[in-house]
């Protein structure tokens, strides 16, 4: 689809998944947001976007705090006018402790939900009045296989929730012509992967998907496209295992 009159806010846009989905969607003609905290990596995306004869525009923002978001909201209003697509990608994983449940730290799991759950509130509140102005609108979640394993622990329950503030706010946004649908990827190689998973994670996943690979953020590129497209418009509250077949054969 060609998103040439489209803004597109994407978020942890600065590395991994999310870099990948920001140079996708600018090829694709998209004028993109590349929303990080860290600014330095952002602007990096924003040269990269640049070098290929795409348009981006770096923001700072904290996902898990209101008025950062709301002032990302206000610039990207200020300087671009619009914005039709919203991606929450960013997350606590490059990061993650490998704690279970019995023993996590209280305010290391409140730290996760901020920026996985909170962050995905806030940020399509923050930017919902822009989607609705625009009359036309898709908002991507990016949650994980993880949320349908059922092992807990605080980054699979947030991405569990993740899914339900998915089917909330299609319910709710759905009356603007504004979609929400979620990705769920498999183990995906990036440099955040390769910090907290062994590569007995990545033996396990490859041999128990039914397709043999390992997944990279090419992968998910494709379907990305679909649900940011008009292909996608009687599609919302649902989320796409993207997971080389590993999920279903549990």
């Amino acid at each position: 689809m060609d998103h040439s009159k489209h803004v597109a806010v994407i978020t942890g846009a600065g590395q991994g998944i999310g870099r990948t989905y920001a140079t996708a969607l600018a090829e694709d003609g998209a004028t993109v947001v590349v929303a990080d905290l860290n600014l330095e990596a952002a602007q990096q995306t924003v040269k990269i976007i640049g070098e290929q004869g795409g348009k981006a525009l770096a923001i700072r923002v904290d996902v898990s705090d209101k008025e950062s978001t709301l002032a990302l909201a206000e610039t990207v209003k200020q300087e671009l006018g619009a914005a039709h697509i919203l991606v929450n990608n960013a997350a606590i994983y490059h990061s993650m402790r490998t704690d279970g449940q019995l023993d996590v730290d209280i305010d290391y799991w409140r730290r996760v939900m901020a920026v996985n759950v909170d962050g995905a509130l806030l940020m399509t509140q923050a930017l919902a009045p822009l989607l609705i102005d625009a009359g036309w609108g898709r908002v991507v979640n990016q949650t994980s296989m993880g949320a349908y394993l059922g092992m807990g622990g605080h980054y699979n329950v947030s991405k569990l929730a993740t899914i339900g503030v998915t089917q909330g706010f299609a319910f709710e946004l759905g009356r603007h012509d504004i979609t929400v649908n979620a990705i769920a990827p498999g183990v995906i190689m990036t440099d955040a992967t390769k910090s907290v998973a062994s590569e007995g994670l990545y033996r396990m996943t490859e041999a128990g998907a039914a397709i043999k690979k390992k997944g990279s953020p090419d992968d998910l590129v494709g379907t990305l496209r679909f649900l940011v497209s008009d292909a996608a418009a009687w599609m919302t509250g649902q989320t796409l295992l993207v997971d080389g077949g590993f999920t279903k054969r549990i």
